[in-house]
């Protein structure tokens, strides 16, 4: 069955607009990133307000308001990754960050290439810097998009850093090389007044994030790779020389530079140009960027699972596949096993890449959806 595709909105567009032919409320449009930056933001308002809309595609009942439980325990998530086949090393990280009372939780699926330190980097330090960068957008009255593109950019210039020390300037730039990059795929619970929950899903690359709506699949993520037309067309935007283009055929797939079968991703310093002063490949090079599609989802009651997974695993199991799986769960599922069992059928259909999957069993699991009407 197909999935409901929260589209992103391009910098310059009517969110009301977009939000108008969705059938969605109308909402202030977000603030942009920084001061000069396109930044890929979503919709602010995409599956909110479950009291007055669905998600396109979605033909579920009406919903009423449920306080939801107080926060995402240790015990309702579980994750799970394997090495692929003939693979030398592991390159897939995971990281799950349970919520005290009141405190967002973080979720992700780090899927690297060319080795597993940008990969593992992030699994360690991309949390603490987006926790801190949603508190500052908080107190400032800044959206969430904003702080989810802002902790993105940040991370990635510590990936593509110098070594640091005097003998650092005469050593390759990136962490674990300029050939070292990951895609990301993160979500965060944040919980808000009256038991409500919003969710924040954000990617750069193409591992992807479900939400079980009405028992049906939606993506909150999108595919940022080469052969994506407007991805293609935002790249060759940037191309100082049009008649060579930036995204060519090698391999039996498009690659930016001919190289990376990616048009986004954290690292990879050798396809990022800080010639012009900045650490952002948006704004020069050959286009790669770590800039996020950032989807803000008010949770509904009834909305029951979330499933992270790197290609690997999307690649072979469908979207209403996962979510049949996850929702066919007792209440006292070991949720590791969940994962565990999500990767190994991927492995069965014959995967050979690294496989990594994170579910999560939502607060508003138990909160019932009220009849139609």
């Amino acid at each position: 069955m197909a999935a409901a595709t929260a589209s992103s909105v391009a910098a310059g567009s009517s969110l009301a607009g977009h939000q108008a032919r969705l059938g969605l409320p109308r909402r202030q449009a977000v603030a942009p990133f920084l001061s000069s930056s396109a930044c890929t933001r979503g919709q602010s308002a995409l599956l909110a307000n479950a009291t007055s809309a669905r998600p396109a595609g979605v033909n579920g009942p009406s919903f009423r308001h449920v306080a939801p439980r107080a926060a995402v325990s240790k015990g309702s998530y579980g994750a799970h990754k394997v090495k692929g086949t003939g693979r030398p090393v592991m390159e897939d990280r995971v990281a799950a960050v349970a919520a005290r009372e009141k405190q967002p939780a973080f979720f992700a699926v780090f899927d690297g290439h060319g080795g597993a330190a940008v990969a593992e980097f992030l699994e360690k330090e991309l949390w603490p810097a987006y926790k801190k960068s949603i508190e500052t957008a908080l107190s400032k009255g800044r959206s969430l998009e904003w702080a989810t593109a802002r902790a993105y950019e940040e991370v990635d210039g510590r990936t593509l850093a110098p070594p640091k020390g005097f003998f650092g300037m005469m050593m390759e730039r990136g962490m674990g090389g300029p050939k070292c990059g990951s895609c990301a795929n993160t979500a965060v619970l944040l919980p808000g007044p009256g038991g409500s929950y919003q969710l924040i899903a954000a990617n750069v690359g193409d591992s992807h994030t479900y939400l079980s709506r009405a028992g049906e699949p939606v993506k909150l993520s999108e595919d940022h790779k080469p052969n994506v037309e407007a991805e293609r067309l935002r790249i060759e935007r940037k191309n100082p020389t049009p008649g060579q283009p930036l995204v060519r055929m090698a391999g039996g797939e498009w690659r930016v530079g001919g190289l990376l079968a990616l048009s986004r991703a954290f690292g990879d310093v050798y396809l990022k140009d800080w010639s012009d002063g900045t650490r952002d490949g948006a704004r020069g090079g050959f286009g790669l960027t770590a800039e996020p599609f950032v989807t803000v989802v008010t949770l509904a009651p009834g909305d029951d699972w979330l499933i992270l997974g790197s290609d690997g695993l999307w690649d072979t199991v469908k979207s209403q596949e996962a979510i049949d799986l996850c929702r066919k769960q007792g209440p006292n599922a070991q949720l590791d096993a969940v994962a565990a069992e999500l990767v190994g059928l991927a492995q069965q259909r014959g995967s050979t890449d690294d496989v990594s999957a994170v579910v999560v069993r939502l607060p508003t699991a138990d909160a019932a959806p009220a009849a139609e009407v």
